[in-house]
């Protein structure tokens, strides 16, 4: 092969990428009144942004177009075969993103792998379909015929007889080959770029403007789509139970423009409060709302996030922002606070991309993410995960310092991640306790203490609620958290300086999910179409708990757990200390408690096949 061969392929690349912009303008066009509320420098800033989609893309497609055109062999039916790899995928591709010109008005979001869930419904249609879509029909064949007649051809011919360079050519099909990969997942960075990364705009419209279809379909084929789900008629009727079982009330008078802060401390479980390991955190509860009954929802770091910032809990077996529903709509909190003046931010002194934390935080409405990478000095990394946390505590203080107010920030610490990371000066000022962890917990608690006792005299203190969680539980040590609730209890305070909020009685039980609307209930905020998962601490209800794992769901409510895997259901009853679990034979709990879980479970599933989550 000489050079004209090998510069084609990239001229073969520009030329269909050409395609891709022109289908998501058609896209655009085809659905002008979805876009409306959009600026122009915004909708240039969503094309531009997608390119990057459309590059990855169109470079998916061209694999099997790649790896033939590296081979150093060539002739007619070489040469044709090579055509017709380039051609037939990158039509099937393209076809996606015009069928979806359509099919996103019915949706409301870009295709997926679960439109096989209705496939039989299209097949048994599709005649009639292609008649009535006749113009998506047309488009198509046009695509087609396009990349048939004007694909770059070379000007002259190599044969087998051609002399091979044994060194060069080898090395330039290994660089091809090596930088479309690259091209695929989006750069170097350490994690492949996904499809909730479209959606760091100010809205979700401009997301799907950015996505295309074809890019979200293919990086869903390898998640398993849920089912829908019938125990109750209707979904309004799912909701109507809900409605009916559980109070939504709000419960505070409300103080408009207050700084939130949300610290989230890894593996921070409630058993390691317990038994003494965060006396920081337990003299700093007695000033504020503290939940000792709390569960998390979920086992992961990669769970909470859309639990507390979002409302949603870890329910269909994978995280939600790792999932083929990560393009749905779903209104964060930072988005709330922010589309009313708020800054927002998001700590944590891991390296960017990890857990995919920073592209799904942005995609719920964060502005500004700050990772290992925007640490000064970097002598403080713990060799591990990445900087100590009272190190990075500091940081977020220089950086709150000089934001904006009022402001909203999230700081999700580490340390206390294994290998349970411990600065050297400090290794001999903590308790090692009887787990590993214990020692690193008593840092994270001194590293939260050092943060509060370094912000007391700022101006915006006082201004400020905060709330203080765990992302999950850990290692136990101890026999009264040996059960199945006890594997979620992290602990929940809300605390702010100005407002007594001890006064307010600590629900029996909370969960993660109730933080986003006790927040907008603090705030004063009423403006907001929220999921039925969460209620305000500060309101009526008696509290839940929603988790699943390993295929079994759990829900518990005034001390009843109930337990179901499949159509197998188990009811518990537990004390009022949460320790002692055993066997309960009750029908009547049992059946309002499926119920309500049943209901959940139907809104879940069929809310995210359909977009229609909110609805």
């Amino acid at each position: 092969m000489d050079k004209e061969e090998y510069l084609l392929i990239p001229k073969r690349m520009a030329f269909v990428f050409l395609f891709y912009v022109a289908t998501r303008l058609l896209f655009y066009f085809f659905n002008l009144s979805y876009f409306s509320n959009i600026i122009s420098v915004d909708l240039f800033f969503s094309f531009l942004y997608g390119t990057r989609f459309d590059l990855s893309t169109l470079l998916i497609a061209s694999i099997p177009f790649v790896l033939l055109s590296v081979i150093p062999f060539r002739n007619k039916a070489f040469n044709l075969i090579i055509k017709l790899s380039f051609v037939i995928m990158h039509s099937l591709f393209l076809a996606v993103n015009i069928i979806d010109v359509e099919f996103f008005k019915f949706n409301g979001k870009k295709l997926t792998v679960d439109i096989l869930n209705i496939g039989a419904d299209i097949s048994a249609q599709i005649i009639q379909l292609c008649f009535y879509y006749w113009y998506l029909v047309f488009f198509f064949l046009i695509t087609l015929a396009l990349l048939w007649n004007f694909y770059p051809r070379a000007k002259k011919s190599i044969f087998l007889e051609k002399k091979i360079n044994l060194l060069f050519t080898p090395f330039i099909g290994i660089l091809i080959v090596s930088l479309t990969f690259v091209g695929i997942r989006g750069g170097l960075q350490m994690r492949s770029i996904s499809p909730k990364e479209a959606f760091i705009f100010k809205t979700y419209e401009q997301g799907n403007l950015a996505i295309n279809s074809a890019y979200t379909l293919v990086r869903s084929l390898d998640k398993k789509g849920l089912e829908v789900k019938k125990y109750f008629s209707t979904d309004k009727k799912a909701t109507d139970y809900i409605l009916s079982k559980r109070s939504f009330s709000r419960g505070y008078t409300g103080v408009n423009g207050k700084n939130i802060v949300i610290i989230i401390i890894e593996s921070l479980a409630q058993e390691y409060v317990d038994e003494g390991y965060a006396p920081f955190f337990s003299k700093l509860s007695k000033s504020g709302m503290y939940f000792s009954k709390n569960f998390a929802n979920g086992r992961r770091s990669i769970e909470v996030l859309p639990s507390i910032l979002v409302g949603m809990p870890s329910i269909i077996g994978k995280p939600i922002y790792q999932s083929q529903y990560q393009t749905n709509k779903f209104i964060g909190l930072p988005q709330l606070l922010k589309n009313i003046g708020y800054h927002t931010s998001f700590f944590h002194g891991g390296k960017k991309g990890t857990m995919d934390f920073d592209a799904y935080v942005s995609s719920v409405g964060v502005d500004h993410y700050f990772a290992k990478e925007d640490y000064p000095e970097q002598a403080h990394y713990d060799g591990n995960w990445g900087i100590y946390d009272h190190h990075f505590f500091n940081f977020m203080i220089d950086n709150i310092d000089a934001f904006s107010k009022p402001f909203f920030s999230t700081f999700f610490s580490l340390s206390s991640h294994q290998p349970y990371s411990v600065p050297g000066s400090l290794k001999n000022n903590f308790p090692k306790g009887e787990l590993e962890i214990h020692q690193s917990i008593g840092y994270a608690d001194y590293s939260l203490k050092q943060f509060f006792d370094k912000i007391k005299d700022k101006d915006w203190y006082q201004d400020t609620l905060f709330i203080i969680t765990a992302d999950h539980t850990q290692k136990s040590h101890s026999s009264k958290f040996r059960n199945t609730l006890g594997q979620y209890r992290v602990p929940l305070l809300l605390f702010s300086p100005s407002e007594d909020l001890s006064k307010f009685k600590s629900r029996k039980i909370s969960q993660h999910v109730d933080v986003m609307p006790s927040v907008l209930d603090f705030l004063n905020l009423d403006n907001y179409q929220g999921l039925l998962y969460g209620t305000s601490v500060f309101g009526k209800d008696s509290g839940r708990m929603i988790n699943f794992i390993g295929g079994q769901y759990l829900y518990f409510k005034d001390g009843d757990l109930l337990k179901s895997q499949g159509e197998q259901y188990s009811l518990f009853r537990y004390d009022d200390k949460l320790e002692l679990e055993s066997s309960l034979e009750d029908e009547s709990v049992l059946t309002e408690l499926k119920s309500e879980l049943n209901a959940y479970v139907q809104l879940t599933f069929n809310g995210l096949i359909f977009n229609s989550i909110y609805n």
